[in-house]
């Protein structure tokens, strides 16, 4: 642990700040879409690549009911998620709903519309997927097959060993690409990105749990052994949050908060 950790994170913070008159008013306002970096990644080079489609969206409970009840549950069951309950939790957190010319708006608010936030899945258990490391392309909607391997051992370890990722059908890991909101909004960007990871994050809980499977959110995990499994910079290129995902016997929630 860096000794230093509190002055740099006060600094940050003041670095990060604005008073009345410091900036042009109305400058953000003035940004163009056209000269953006690029708002999509994909791979050229991939083992497989998994169109998602349309995903079939089942009954769920009332809103305020759902709500009430979400909890995150971790006591994965070893059944597999279907494919089609990996998309529906896919394009509740990242699924294009509208075409604005310029830019696409998503399930997800984002800062601009600028969509920093990229979906890694660690697959241990998901009907049609082999196991492996796999990445949304949202543009076309596909999964991108990067690593075909079994990757519960790597999730285990990087999450300083905790036993849900080792059980949960799937990981997410949700990445930045810094430059997108930094061309933006400059040294505000990094703020803003964590804010989008954590909108995405909450959809992933909802939909979830209106599913009936166990999601929790995982903010403990080794990022410099992360960036180099996924093979990104760990600096313009990062990771911001992680999630777990499963089937849960859909007992009382405190059953399935945690393995017993």
């Amino acid at each position: 642990m860096n000794p230093n950790w509190q002055r740099i994170a006060n600094d940050f913070i003041q670095a990060t700040s604005y008073s009345v008159g410091e900036l042009e008013k109305g400058w953000a306002a003035r940004y163009d879409f056209s000269k953006r970096p690029a708002t999509y990644l994909r791979y050229e080079e991939c083992f497989t690549r998994i169109p998602l489609g349309e995903p079939q969206f089942p009954a769920t409970p009332d809103l305020w009911e759902l709500f009430a009840n979400r909890r995150s549950k971790r006591n994965f069951l070893p059944d597999p998620l279907s494919l089609n309950e990996l998309n529906i939790l896919l394009w509740g957190t990242q699924g294009i709903t509208a075409d604005m010319g310029d830019y696409q708006l998503r399930t997800t608010p984002s800062a601009g519309a600028l969509y920093p936030i990229e979906t890694y899945l660690l697959v241990n258990h998901v009907e049609g997927l082999d196991k492996g490391l796999y990445h949304l392309d949202v543009e076309n909607w596909c999964l991108e097959g990067l690593k075909k391997e079994d990757p519960a051992q790597i999730a285990y370890l990087y999450t300083e060993e905790q036993e849900m990722t080792k059980r949960a059908a799937v990981n997410f890991v949700w990445t930045a690409v810094v430059d997108r909101t930094k061309d933006k909004y400059k040294e505000r960007a990094y703020r803003y990105i964590w804010w989008d990871a954590g909108h995405v994050a909450q959809n992933l809980q909802v939909v979830g749990n209106a599913l009936g499977l166990g999601v929790t959110t995982i903010g403990h995990w080794m990022d410099q052994n992360m960036h180099d499994y996924l093979g990104i910079d760990g600096v313009s290129h990062l990771s911001v949050l992680m999630a777990s995902a499963g089937k849960v016997s859909g007992r009382h929630w405190l059953k399935d908060r945690r393995p017993e």
